[in-house]
């Protein structure tokens, strides 16, 4: 592979989730393989179950029979989502390009390689990618009424708490270019459901370029979000992010 490539870090984070990621681990390796990508695909495990750690490892092995560069990443400890996509991130310090999915699938293997492609060909090489959800328009998703205005509302603390006017912090898919995460990776506290806001706005507090990208997308069962209970968790963290940034700030 032509040395001139540039190198995509990709982490699916999965906790107690093998029967999704099977579904779609099998059509994210099948579409790495035929990509033309210099990626290294990284399943990292954030405290499973025994058992689930067992079938990891049997999936990790069948992934690889369709796409060779496909490690497993196993924390003993939860870390959360933020943690453990954080934690197999920092084992790749020289990667140009990191990235991560949900093992769902919500956001599919083609639409995430157009993101990776994206990346590879943007003219900046400091330019990172954030996958967007549309509720109109050729690319709108389908989601429940209360999905919807849960959506909407988050968005809203999101902009009255932290400032910050981004269309989907949520979304399960984003490039992150290397050096801008490099240089902001010490000021990345915040390891739940919000790291992806507080990555964005220590980003944009320091100039450096994001590009928010419609995607195609789609709902997926079986999500581990408890809507009112983590909005409340969330909402704190983004308390925490805003303090966070205004002390930087000053």
């Amino acid at each position: 592979m032509p040395a001139s490539l540039p190198k995509f870090l990709l982490v699916t984070p999965v906790w107690n989730d093998s029967v999704r990621l099977e579904r779609f681990g099998v059509r994210l390796a099948k579409a790495l393989a035929v990509s033309g990508l210099n990626l290294t695909w990284v399943i990292a495990d954030d405290g499973s179950d025994t058992e689930e750690v067992e079938q990891l490892q049997r999936l990790k092995e069948k992934f690889s029979q369709i796409y060779s560069d496909v490690v497993l990443h196993l924390h003993p400890e939860r870390s959360f989502k933020g943690g453990a996509v954080y934690q197999s991130w920092q084992q790749f310090p020289d990667a140009d390009f990191y990235a991560f999915v949900d093992a769902d699938g919500s956001v599919s293997a083609d639409e995430l390689i157009r993101m990776l492609n994206c990346a590879g060909d943007s003219e900046n090489p400091d330019m990172s990618f954030v996958a967007v959800r549309q509720f109109f328009g050729p690319l709108a998703v389908e989601r429940s009424l209360l999905r919807k205005a849960t959506f909407y509302l988050f968005r809203t603390l999101v902009r009255s708490i932290v400032g910050s006017k981004w269309m989907d912090t949520q979304c399960g898919a984003k490039v992150i270019s290397g050096s801008p995460y490099r240089a902001v990776s010490e000021r990345l506290v915040e390891d739940g459901f919000v790291f992806d806001v507080e990555l964005l706005t220590t980003l944009q507090q320091d100039a450096w370029p994001i590009t928010e990208l419609p995607i195609m997308w789609q709902e997926i069962s079986g999500s581990k979000l408890n809507l009112w209970r983590d909005l409340w968790t969330m909402t704190r963290g983004l308390i925490r992010i805003r303090r966070r940034l205004n002390a930087t700030a000053h």
